[in-house]
């Protein structure tokens, strides 16, 4: 027969969390990839600076709100892994990670530009 077995299924939301940080990584560098192309054009400091941060609040709503969700299922696949009677508990636990870590990271860029914003 192969595959999946009935005496371990997997579960979908731990499948879910680890698609959905995957998402988050390839969001955060296409974003920033578009971020920086307008960024080099632009020829005005002062409009670079307020074009920043449009551009990463833009970047910080898509990447947070993908988070957002990575994380939620991720959480829901801890709840079902947890007697054991599920697989891809470390799925789960690899989704939170990298999407609690992006959004860290993309936070952190905004707060950045913004007080670079604010100091020019």
């Amino acid at each position: 027969m192969g595959g999946m077995t009935l005496a371990y299924p997997t579960s979908v939301a731990s499948t879910r969390s680890l698609r959905l940080g995957a998402l988050v990584v390839v969001a955060n560098a296409l974003l920033a990839a578009g971020s920086l192309g307008v960024l080099i054009s632009i020829g005005d400091l002062g409009t670079l600076f307020q074009a920043a941060v449009v551009l990463d609040s833009v970047k910080f709503v898509v990447v947070g709100g993908i988070a957002l969700a990575a994380i939620r299922a991720g959480i829901r696949g801890l709840r079902e892994t947890a007697d054991g009677a599920m697989r891809r508990r470390g799925w789960a636990i690899t989704g939170i990670a990298v999407a609690g870590l992006f959004a860290l990271l993309t936070a952190g860029s905004l707060v950045a530009t913004a007080t670079l914003s604010l100091l020019t």
